[in-house]
């Protein structure tokens, strides 16, 4: 069959209106990405009964924490937030169980009061759980993390209460001890209502905004794309999120149920995460619309779960991922190797039908393909020279300040001041025409196409959407390179932006280095229609560059923290053998005149034997170590087992053990409760330590082995806040300074020796061996 002529210069003269039109297509496009993952607004309380409102929701969370006092586990004040909740619950007309039990997680134990209670569907079996927990960590009130998720799940029992019953039972769970590790969500899986539930909704937060993202489901998840697909009403976030919190050292309440065999979706929201684990946290700056999209999502997650049949076991996975219109796309994940197949297949006959036209070199098309691959790793450079210019600066003081969305904008212009000038060098140089550089723009997403296919196939759609959007067209349309390659860039600017810009939000200044590859990635098959523009490249390079200026120059000339950004620091009293002294441990710079008037260091220190670190300042008062008693201590082969007992001399309510990394953890007992299992059990650690949060009089009891080498192992014992005598210090801490996650603390601790001892010789045969007991008091 003859090969109709390709003409690469047919329609020039249209070239300059139909670039025009796509890269305004482009700024929309990478706009809608951004706007689709915003939170919708609130809903008043005049919204039918049936329905969710964030305004009602906001009343109940406001009744619930009252003063807003921070209320960690065991405290006082949770215990007047349990007591809330429950009459929020009654008011509503349900019944609920408040579970005391004593539980550990994988490295503490505490006692936790879980309530739970049954909104009564036509079946009890396969039943939904709506789980939040409304513990807060020591340092903030906890309104986003995770008050706004008890909220949520309150609203949408009522609502579901107003409505139809549902098909199966909505139990909930508002759980304990989720900030200390999990321990109320290891305490509710072994309770006999946990075997009854086959789905989970949980809800949480790290940040005052943004949109709730679903985060996390399971192996399996096809149904639960499907489901999502036919019952949000605003979806977001993708299969990918997914594919990127797997990656992550972070653990929620999920990962317990998923553990034990639960399905279910896992949502957060992480803006304004500066906020996150501070005094900011509170009501005053919790988004109303976010705590509306968690409520709709908890909403119609539990008429849909409830309704649909229960999971398979062996489901497959999905790609799945949410678009502008309130849409969700997806395929099966078993479709990725086909659709990569047809995509890079298609881009290959597109370049040979290019060639056999006599449109382009055949030699060109790989030298523009491998070019542009350097242009990305180009702008891979340019972002961590960028950072390296940002440190050295000063912008980055902590993970997070105040002038993130001026670094964020300027690493984004940076990229197309420096793609847009190389694109045009290399078209110049050596002599690239547009349908070369057009086919070689996709070689980056085809190549993270084939990458995610391989090692993340939940990702798999932001590589395969914008090739085969662009290699459909381009079969279609050959002659017009601008047009077929801009429309692989619209998809790419829809897929790719968010990533872009919330890289900072989810990583911190460590995200800005990616942030021009991310942004070149999506550009680069806009780039022939750049070029196409009368003076494209001269006003994209100079708009880029000097665009990154100004948010340079912004970033300069604001202050890193402010009353909405706030540095955070803790002061800890650390107390040994040798005497107390006062450290702060900052997750900032902090400013000098607080050091030189708090007479602290510049440099850390350690602040005890197994390596926690410090700004040593002042020495403070004495505190009573704790009291340390071996009870028993038997030699077993090559082992040692040891049962400990530790109390608090000085009441403190939260104590441990520091022991050797060489520790047998399932061996490891806390008033014979063994640890949960944890990832963090596989880590090589030369000390683990060891915590109970509710120490009484009597202390708690730890059983473990050692090896017989093992020589000595440490205590401590914890109390919130910092003793009296020290109020100059904390008063010195600036107006934006303020305590984070544990907060100020007090820590009292004390080296235990181990005597040595000989291991014990084996046992005879046909006769049992005795273990060897060792004196130990």
């Amino acid at each position: 069959m003859p090969t109709r002529s390709i003409n690469p210069g047919l329609g020039a003269s249209r070239s300059p209106v139909v670039a025009a039109v796509l890269v305004l297509a482009f700024v929309l496009a990478a706009w809608l990405g951004v706007a689709q993952n915003r939170a919708p607004s609130p809903v008043g309380a005049d919204a039918v009964a049936d329905a969710f409102s964030s305004a009602r929701a906001m009343g109940v969370l406001e009744r619930v924490l009252g003063d807003q006092r921070p209320h960690p586990t065991g405290s006082p004040a949770n215990a007047a937030v349990r007591d809330a909740i429950v009459t929020e619950l009654r008011a509503i007309g349900l019944e609920p169980q408040v579970q005391r039990r004593f539980a550990c997680g994988g490295f503490t134990c505490a006692t936790v009061d879980n309530i739970v209670a049954r909104v009564p569907g036509a079946s009890s079996e396969d039943a939904v759980l709506l789980s939040a927990h409304y513990d807060s960590v020591a340092a903030g009130p906890g309104a986003s993390d995770d008050g706004a998720g008890v909220a949520a799940i309150l609203e949408t029992a009522r609502a579901l209460l107003a409505g139809p019953a549902p098909a199966r039972d909505v139990w909930l769970l508002l759980n304990d001890g989720e900030e200390l590790g999990l321990i109320g969500a290891e305490a509710f899986a072994r309770e006999p209502e946990f075997a009854r539930i086959a789905r989970v909704v949980n809800l949480e937060a790290r940040g005052t905004t943004g949109a709730s993202l679903l985060i996390e489901t399971q192996a399996g998840n096809a149904a639960l794309a499907r489901l999502l697909r036919a019952s949000l009403s605003a979806p977001a976030g993708s299969s990918l999120e997914y594919e990127i919190y797997r990656t992550l050292p972070n653990d929620t309440d999920f990962t317990v149920y998923k553990r034990d065999g639960l399905a279910g979706a896992n949502f957060a929201w992480a803006r304004a995460p500066a906020r996150y684990h501070t005094p900011l946290d509170d009501i005053a700056h919790l988004d109303p619309g976010s705590l509306q999209h968690h409520g709709e999502h908890a909403l119609s997650l539990a008429r849909a779960f409830s309704a649909a049949e229960p999971p398979a076991p062996d489901d497959a996975d999905a790609v799945f991922f949410s678009l502008p219109g309130s849409l969700m796309a997806g395929w099966p994940a078993s479709w990725n190797p086909v659709l990569l197949a047809i995509a890079v297949l298609g881009w290959l006959v597109l370049g040979a039908r290019l060639v056999r036209a006599g449109a382009v070199r055949a030699a060109a098309l790989p030298v523009a393909a491998v070019l542009a691959v350097v242009g990305i790793a180009v702008l891979g450079v340019a972002g961590v020279l960028g950072h390296m210019l940002l440190q050295a600066l000063g912008t980055v003081p902590a993970t997070w300040t105040a002038q993130g969305g001026a670094m964020v904008a300027g690493m984004m212009l940076l990229a197309i001041g420096t793609l847009v000038p190389l694109g045009w060098l290399v078209q110049r140089t050596w002599g690239v025409a547009a349908l070369a550089l057009a086919l070689a723009a996709l070689s980056p997403l085809v190549l993270v196409a084939a990458a995610a296919v391989l090692w993340m196939p939940g990702g798999a759609h932001v590589g395969l959407v914008p090739v085969l959007a662009g290699v459909i067209a381009g079969h279609v349309v050959p002659r017009r390179p601008l047009l077929w390659a801009g429309l692989a860039a619209l998809p790419a600017a829809l897929l790719w932006m968010p990533y872009a810009e919330g890289a900072y939000d989810a990583i911190g200044h460590e995200g800005l280095v990616a942030v021009p590859a991310v942004v070149g990635i999506m550009v680069l098959p806009l780039l022939p229609a750049v070029l196409a523009l009368p003076r494209g490249a001269a006003l994209a390079s100079a708009a880029g560059w000097l665009g990154a200026g100004v948010c340079v120059l912004l970033a300069v000339s604001q202050p890193a923290f402010d009353a909405d950004v706030p540095r955070p620091a803790n002061l800890v009293l650390v107390a040994g053998p040798d005497g107390s002294r006062l450290f702060a441990q900052p997750g900032a710079l902090l400013p000098r005149a607080f050091l030189d008037a708090a007479g602290f260091a510049r440099e850390r220190e350690p602040m005890n034997p197994w390596g926690s670190r410090g700004v040593p300042g002042p020495r403070g008062p004495a505190l009573a170590m704790p009291a340390v008693v071996i009870e028993q201590r038997d030699v077993v082969g090559d082992r040692q087992r040891l049962q400990v007992r530790l109390r608090s001399a000085r009441g403190a309510t939260t104590g441990g053990l520091m022991l050797p990394g060489t520790v047998d953890l399932t061996s490891l007992r806390v008033n014979g409760q063994p640890l949960a299992q944890s990832r963090w059990h596989a880590r090589d650690e030369p000390w683990r330590g060891i915590s109970v949060v509710g120490l009484g009089a009597d202390g708690a009891v730890f059983t473990f082995e050692l090896p017989l080498d093992a020589e000595h192992f440490h205590a401590f014992d914890r109390s919130h806040g910092l003793p009296t005598g020290l109020e100059v210090v904390v008063a010195a801490r600036d107006e934006v300074g303020v305590p984070i996650g544990g907060g100020d603390a007090s820590i009292a601790w004390t080296t235990v020796p181990l005597p040595a001892v000989a291991p014990q010789d084996p046992p005879e045969d046909n006769q049992a061996g005795s273990n060897r007991s060792i004196s130990a008091r």
